[in-house]
């Protein structure tokens, strides 16, 4: 299921309507959304009793103590919480032994697996219930975020879809910008509100510039600069985004046979910013990749050697690679 459904879900099954899965597999690339699906599916233990009926596992302790604490019956409440974390693929026994819990789950408990993607696509089967926490597309976050804001607040459609542009969707910077933003606004939320609060993401703007070479749109690239030196970001930490940008949009380009998790990996990255990288690469030959790449490399040396002055590099960086 999505995040945005699983809210509805544990509502129907405390409700009497649905049941609890025997294990929860809850993995996606964004941090914020996986850790509020994990609180959400432990807030269904009685909160006086939660230290003595949530329990927080990694495979460091064993799949064992897991599932002796999964039957464990709950005290002085109606549910347990047990949460297993796994950041590497389980070894067959260990995954023998989740079978034979899920084939035999206990009812009082809810199991939730806290999982990097690569682990998450080894739990499958009957009885694991993946709770997809991606990076959520636009109509979803517009929701998501009109929650955040209410009671006490409103956001204006314009302004929800500013705070997406500018903080890329992720979660975890929205919900950080929405504290901001109650405390400045008085009940409505508007675009200028957004404008004047929450600060360009570097990293969006970096793959506005590259979009902007890639279309050789001159005008648009040197009001991106501008934003930069508004902002007071030194010359050469923009280069030195610039090079690390083009060179992994030219490793997407060589593997687009892989995808954006696998990718993602090689690079150090997560799947949705990966989705994002090849977004902006695909504007681009790999023969015009490699000369941005090598060009950029070659002017980071000049810098640092001192051939060339830093103040001056950028733009004239950014203007050769408009000729590429």
């Amino acid at each position: 299921m999505k995040y945005v459904e699983l809210e509805q879900h544990i509502n129907d099954v405390l409700a009497g309507r649905e049941r609890f899965a025997p294990a929860y597999v809850v993995c996606g690339d964004d941090d914020y959304l996986r850790s509020r699906a994990i609180a959400a599916l432990r807030s269904v233990v009685d909160e006086d009793f939660a230290d003595l009926n949530i329990s927080r596992f990694s495979a460091d302790d064993g799949i064992a103590a897991t599932v002796d604490a999964l039957y464990t019956y709950p005290v002085f409440g109606e549910y347990r919480a047990v949460t297993l974390s796994l950041s590497q693929k389980l070894a067959e026994a260990d995954k023998d032994a989740l079978k034979a819990y899920i084939a035999s789950p206990s009812e009082t408990s809810v199991f939730v697996l806290d999982c990097d993607p690569e682990v998450a696509a080894t739990l499958k089967g009957k009885g694991y219930e993946r709770v997809d926490c991606a990076k959520l597309p636009e109509p979803e976050l517009r929701e998501v975020i009109n929650k955040l804001f209410a009671p006490t607040h409103t956001i204006d459609k314009e302004a929800a879809d500013e705070l997406i542009r500018r903080t890329q969707g992720y979660m975890s910077r929205i919900a950080g910008e929405i504290v901001k933003l109650k405390d400045f606004c008085d009940g409505r939320v508007r675009r200028e509100d957004v404008s004047a609060t929450v600060a360009e993401d570097m990293d969006f703007q970096i793959y506005a510039l590259a979009d902007a070479v890639s279309k050789k749109d001159a005008d648009t690239a040197l009001a991106v600069l501008d934003v930069f030196y508004k902002n007071g970001i030194r010359s050469m930490r923009i280069v030195n985004q610039l090079y690390d940008k083009y060179r992994k949009m030219l490793h997407a380009e060589l593997n687009k046979g892989l995808g954006n998790d696998e990718l993602g990996a090689l690079l150090g990255m997560k799947g949705g910013a990966v989705y994002h990288l090849r977004q902006v690469s695909g504007g681009y030959s790999q023969m015009r990749l490699k000369k941005c790449v090598d060009y950029l490399h070659g002017l980071q040396y000049d810098v640092l050697s001192g051939r060339r002055t830093e103040n001056s590099a950028l733009g004239e960086a950014v203007l050769e690679l408009l000729t590429f």
